[in-house]
Formats: C-alpha cells, structure tokens, sequence
C-alpha cells in the first residue's frame, strides 16, 4: 500500500495517450526516487487503451493511482483540478503524458524548497526535439540557483507560465484557491501568475529538470501549438483577461502584464500575419483589438516602441497598417514601405502627417537600430530556380532609412547555422527600382557536407551609404521569402525551405531527421 500521506504528488493528466503515458509515469517516480510519493494519472475520458494502460501502471506500482474522468472537454484545466482535489502529498508537481522528468529533479526540487523554506522551486525545462534527440533549453526557465522574489514589475517570472518543472505547497494552493482555468488551452498562465504572486518565497535550480518533447510537423502539432487556428488565439486572449481579473487589486503589476503580453503573447501571431488568409486576419484583428482597446490608456501610451506602435495600430488602424505594424515590431524591423522622414525624424509610413502622433515616431528604433551597425531594410525573394546547381534568386529590397546609395551593392552568403562559415558568396548591383536578380552557388552535395542544422541564405548591402555604419558590429540578415512562393526541388538530400520566421534556408529533409517546421532553436 502506499503511505497514508505522500510527501509528493505528481499529477500526470492524459488523454488518448497509450503509447508515451508509461514514459512519463516512470520519469515522475525515478524523478523522486523513493516511497513517499505518488503519481495520480488523470484519464481525462480517453476512447482509446489509455485507461486501460493507466490502470495496469496502478496495479504494478503501488505508487500510482488513477482517476477515471468520463467525459474530455479538450483542454488540460479541468482535469488538472480534478488531480488536485485528489492530491494528497504536502507538495504538488505536474507531467504531461508525453514529457518527462530527468530522474533524482523532483526530489532536489523539494529539497531546496524545503531548505529556503519556499512555498515553491522551480527549475528548467528543454525541449527535446523528437526527431533528432537535440535539446534546446528553454531560455524563459533558465534560472540561477538561489531565491526569486516574488512576482514585481520587473521579474523574471513573467516569462515563466508554465505548470510543469516545478514542485508547489498543497496548502498554498488550497489556501488561497488556486486552480487552473479550465475549457480553455493556455490554462498555465493564469495559474502561474497566481502562483507567482501568492507565494512568500520562491526557490530555484540552475539545472534542466524537465524535458518538453515537441513535434512541429504540420498537422501533427500540439495543440497549443496550432496558431494557424483563430481558436487558439481566442484561448490565448481569455487566458489573459483571467490574468487580468486575478491582477485586478495589484496595480503595480498591470504595465508589466500588458508589456510582457505586447512583447510575447501578440509576437507569436502577429509575426506570421502576412502568411494567412484573410478570414484569419480579419479574426485575429477584431479579437485583439477587443482586448487592446479595454486596457488603460495610460498603459498603452507608456510602452516601448515599437510595441506602442503595434497596439495604436492595432486598436485604431486599418488592417494593412496594423499587419504592417506586427511585422515590423515582430520579425526584425520588416517593411513593406520605406519610413517616412520629415523635420528630421523617422515615422510610421502608414499615417499621413495629420494622423501621425507620438504612437507613430520610430526615430528612437531607428537610431538603436544604427548603433548596432543596422539598417531598416527588407530583402524578399519573389523567385527561386535552381540552375546547374546554382540558386537564382530575384526579388525587390525595401529600403527602410536612406540607407541604399546608388553605388550600393547587395552581397549574398550562404551560411552555415552551425558553425557561421561562409560556404559561397556573390555580389550583385541594385537596381533603381531595388529589384536583384543572383545566382548563388551551392556547395558540394556530397553527404559529409551537408548541413548538421541549416544552411541559411543571406545578405548585406555594402556601398558609400553602408559604409556610414560601423562594420564590425553589421551582421549579414536573412533573405525572406513569402509563403506563396513556390520552393524548387533539389535533391541528393537537401532541400529549402522557409523558417519559423520567413527566411530562406537549406536543410537536409525531414524524413532524415528534422522536424517539419525548422530546426528547434531556429530564432532568425
């Protein structure tokens, strides 16, 4: 039998998850390593074995027990209440039933809660891409080893809303009602942030304890990761209005709230704006300017550009300026129009002057732009052809700030993401209409040559307006490439293909170990 009060509970929620749920079960228990713990699996109404599989765990280990629920409503909350109204250990942690614990955390976990006397310790997690075994640590749970205060304007904590990799008090959550809310995906932000601001004192572990096993591959994503679906942005925007009503006495917190919303949250949709369709887009606009325009004004007005940028545009602009608008704050300064300059300063190309306000002044982006050796521009191929093993490469750059003479010309790399070697490179002139047209090398096709990641195309402008910028410090950027263009074959196990963030690069296929969507830490 096992102890009549477990000193740990690990609440493992599952839903037609046969094959991984014993994984994730054996990494809790050689997580803890001991007696006194108990890992209750939640069948939150699984129609396949799951059930089954999970009651067979339960009869080998008197460890684990399971909770039966009849019925899934297709979102992780409710069944993770229902674990906490079962839990019986002093503390509380979380799996998910297709991650795992590395073996011994959960025990150090608790141990240096216990030795700080900390309502919970949190420590890191790394995704683990499935495909290639490569672990990435995720860079908002990386903590050092001692004490976090309490959540504050300028915490770290804000970046950490995730329910996992983290050991709670039972009594912490039950004293003051925390629980998850539930028919809704992102259900860990509103119970993180009150976890975060209910606890006395928080201790933390410099070391990875959790990994996150991810799948990118279209049509096989995890569900919070199917930002394609307008859905999972409604999900997102009523996980941060719970937020909003459990922040609503802490008025110290509300800027930080909105900002860390602004920079994170509206980043992963507003980035890929330019690749959906227009129902989405339409959706997307009036869903965030529902919520945008209910935050305080005085809010709004106080964050950084160009985040301030995004929600003006957002609540008030039209939708070519509000897409606009979320690529140029999102995806590395991108324009479609070059800024405007008059009276000596920079301002958003979409307003006429009448309608311009501070809201609208880039001159600040610009000039920290410039200081790190950048220029706002935009290089896009519109066409790609494989030729004689070369890559031909046309398409138009959008010279954002001035800074495209009319002696300048475009330098094109290929780069390898690994080690930054420059395996080809070409210089091309600009055209006055600032259209290219390149041919790039490709180096040898032979196997012990390809790319272990990536191989990623790039490009500078140098000339007698370049060269106003301090070389040392200007960095090739990538080339992107819209998502309607149509990328050639090239075969003898190398393909392109168009990152996470709409640039252009090469890889081996993914049936040769990547994942569908780029390689896992592709951040370009």
């Amino acid at each position: 039998m096992p102890p009549a009060a477990p000193l740990l509970t690990v609440i493992c929620n599952v839903h037609n998850d046969a094959e991984r749920l014993p994984r994730a079960v054996g990494s809790a228990l050689a997580a803890w390593d001991g007696a006194d713990v108990e890992v209750l699996v939640v069948d939150d109404g699984s129609t396949d074995g799951t059930g089954a599989v999970a009651d067979r765990l339960a009869a080998q280990d008197d460890r684990v027990r399971v909770v039966h629920r009849a019925v899934s409503d297709g979102a992780p909350g409710a069944p993770r209440n229902l674990g906490l109204g079962e839990a019986r250990g002093d503390w509380v942690a979380f799996v998910d039933s297709d991650d795992t614990y590395i073996a011994g955390s959960l025990r150090r976990l608790v141990e240096v809660a216990v030795a700080r006397e900390a309502d919970i310790a949190a420590g890191a997690v790394a995704r683990y891409n499935q495909r290639t075994g490569r672990v990435t640590p995720l860079a908002a749970t990386q903590y050092t080893a001692g004490p976090v205060e309490p959540l504050a304007p300028g915490s770290p904590l804000w970046q950490d809303t995730i329910a996992v990799a983290k050991v709670m008090r039972r009594r912490l959550l039950d004293g003051h009602a925390i629980r998850f809310p539930e028919r809704i995906l992102y259900e860990d932000q509103p119970f993180t942030v009150a976890l975060w601001s209910a606890a006395r004192r928080i201790a933390t572990l410099d070391e990875v304890v959790y990994h996150w096993y991810v799948n990118n591959v279209a049509g096989e994503e995890s569900i919070t990761a199917r930002r394609h679906e307008i859905a999972n942005f409604h999900d997102r925007l009523a996980a941060n209005r719970a937020i909003d009503l459990q922040l609503a006495d802490r008025p110290d917190l509300a800027a930080a709230k909105l900002d860390k919303f602004v920079r994170h949250d509206l980043s992963l949709y507003g980035k890929d704006l330019d690749t959906r369709d227009d129902a989405y887009r339409t959706a997307f606009l009036t869903a965030a300017r529902g919520y945008l325009a209910d935050q305080p004004a005085h809010l709004r007005k106080a964050l950084a550009q160009p985040y301030r940028l995004v929600v003006r545009e957002l609540v008030d602009g039209s939708v070519e300026s509000a897409v606009a608008a979320c690529l140029f704050a999102y995806r590395r300064k991108h324009v479609d129009r070059p800024l405007v300059r008059r009276a000596g300063r920079w301002w958003w190309p979409y307003r006429a002057s009448d309608e311009a306000s501070a809201a609208h002044d880039l001159t600040k982006v610009v000039a920290k732009e410039h200081a790190k050796g950048r220029r706002i521009r935009t290089t896009t191929c519109r066409e790609v052809r494989v030729e004689q093993g070369c890559l031909r490469l046309g398409g138009t750059v959008v010279d954002g700030d001035e800074g495209i003479g009319a002696r300048s010309r475009l330098v094109f790399t290929l780069v390898d993401r690994d080690t930054g070697a420059d395996l080809s490179r070409v210089t091309a002139g600009v055209r006055r209409d600032h259209t290219f047209d390149v041919v790039l090398g490709l180096p040898s096709r032979d196997r012990a040559a390809l790319p272990a990641k990536a191989w990623d195309v790039r490009v500078d402008v140098v000339g007698a307006l370049g060269s106003l910028l301090k070389s040392r410090t200007r960095r090739p950027r990538p080339v992107e490439v819209p998502a309607f263009v149509a990328l050639p074959e090239l075969g003898d196990g190398l393909e392109l293909y168009r990152t996470r963030n709409g640039s252009l690069s090469l890889r081996p296929p993914a049936d040769e170990g990547d994942d569908g969507a780029g390689p896992v830490g592709d951040t370009d």
